[in-house]
């Protein structure tokens, strides 16, 4: 049997740590988490996914020198990004195999120092840009392969998310590019890892254009906590039993997070929670990706435009069709079953679990987190400018 630690506490080192014990058969021996206050969080959700005997620690070099890497088979970085450097330096000396979640780092010099260890550095590291791994995408994967409807003209990629989901950007410490790096970095790196993924075979970026601005909530309304307002309809009202960290009645929060019930309109959330961003690639071609922070409706929609074809789909529903222009052929896809991420959760920590026994390398790779930062990075720059941004060689 396999056997990892995890470091990261939170709801998705928990999900990590179900999906390691509960469906892969493999045993988590330990969670390493420096917020003292959030062990019940973590002893609460590991008792209702049923699972035993993984010790908690709240410091990592305590947890290390019981656990070294002679005597695992891999770390998780699960930990807010801001911190990932800090913890992969640490992992790397101590030549653990790792499994470090996306984005790799919140600034440019954090990930070029990742990508420069990363060089050389002889063990296993995957990147957890989930939704390569999920079965929609890699049916589109398939279908590009067969090579029938000539090269990639576009594409476009969009994403929505509800107002609930859109709202924790405002509260939680993503609302910050302190420890975010911009919400393009911390929430959308996915999808511009995926675009260049889909193009890989024709070409490579070369720069951005992107308009992006605080479009939801923006301007106060004279109120500073849910609690006190007595706009009883408000959308934007706080459900505290969704917080990540909620247990017993009680929200557990660090320093970083905003407050309990804080009122989200014109607090001090610095990122845009709507974007749009056109991508130039050396062939010429380029495509788009939107995102809305606020919807009535969640989801991810992709097209993608050949020269004698097309493929278009949506993720939530399953659906995929791919339009033959020259037979006028149209074949249709559907996947059920999927949950988070389009099924790709299961498959990306199994990856890491067989890449750690064999030593081979991942899909993802450190390379393509490196690549997604920057082009995030370059994104936020374009707003900026107000004018077309190079990628970094």
């Amino acid at each position: 049997m396999q056997k990892f630690i995890i470091v990261g506490g939170g709801a998705r080192g928990i999900f990590f740590s179900e999906i390691l014990e509960n469906e892969l058969n493999c045993k988590v021996l330990a969670i390493m988490d420096k917020f003292v206050e959030g062990n019940p969080f973590i002893e609460a959700r590991l008792k209702e996914a049923k699972i035993e005997g993984v010790e908690i620690y709240n410091d990592l070099e305590a947890m290390l020198e019981k656990y070294p890497s002679d005597s695992v088979d891999g770390a998780f970085i699960m930990t807010p990004e801001w911190t990932h450097l800090s913890v992969f330096k640490r992992l790397t000396k101590g030549n653990y195999n790792i499994f470090l979640e996306k984005p790799i780092a919140t600034t440019k010099e954090a990930i070029l120092e990742i990508g420069q260890i990363a060089k050389s550095y002889p063990k296993v590291i995957q990147v957890g840009f989930v939704m390569r791994y999920s079965p929609f995408y890699r049916k589109i994967k398939s279908w590009i392969a067969e090579n029938d409807m000539g090269r990639i003209a576009h594409i476009q990629m969009s994403e929505r998310l509800t107002v609930a989901h859109g709202t924790k950007f405002k509260r939680s410490w993503h609302r910050m590019k302190e420890f975010t790096g911009g919400f393009m970095n911390e929430k959308c790196s996915h999808d511009l890892d995926m675009m260049c993924w889909i193009k890989e075979k024709d070409a490579k970026p070369v720069g951005v254009m992107s308009m992006g601005t605080r479009a939801f909530a923006h301007e106060s309304v004279g109120q500073t906590s849910c609690s006190t307002c007595p706009d009883k309809k408000c959308i934007y009202r706080e459900d505290i039993t969704q917080y990540a960290k909620y247990h017993a009645g009680k929200v557990l929060l660090d320093s970083t997070a905003g407050g309990v019930n804080e009122c989200i309109y014109g607090n001090a959330s610095d990122i845009h929670d709507t974007q749009s961003v056109m991508i130039l690639f050396d062939d010429g071609t380029h495509g788009t990706f939107s995102v809305v922070a606020m919807s009535g409706k969640d989801g991810r929609d992709i097209t993608i435009h050949f020269e004698y074809g097309m493929i278009y789909g949506d993720l939530e529903a399953g659906d995929l069709t791919k339009i033959d222009y020259r037979t006028n052929q149209t074949e249709k896809y559907h996947i059920s079953g999927m949950n988070f991420h389009g099924g790709g959760d299961t498959i990306v920590v199994r990856e890491f679990t067989e890449c750690s026994l064999n030593g081979t390398k991942p899909v993802a790779s450190v390379e393509d987190g490196l690549r997604a930062s920057l082009l995030a990075f370059c994104v936020d720059e374009s707003i900026e400018l107000k004018s077309f941004v190079r990628l970094p060689e």
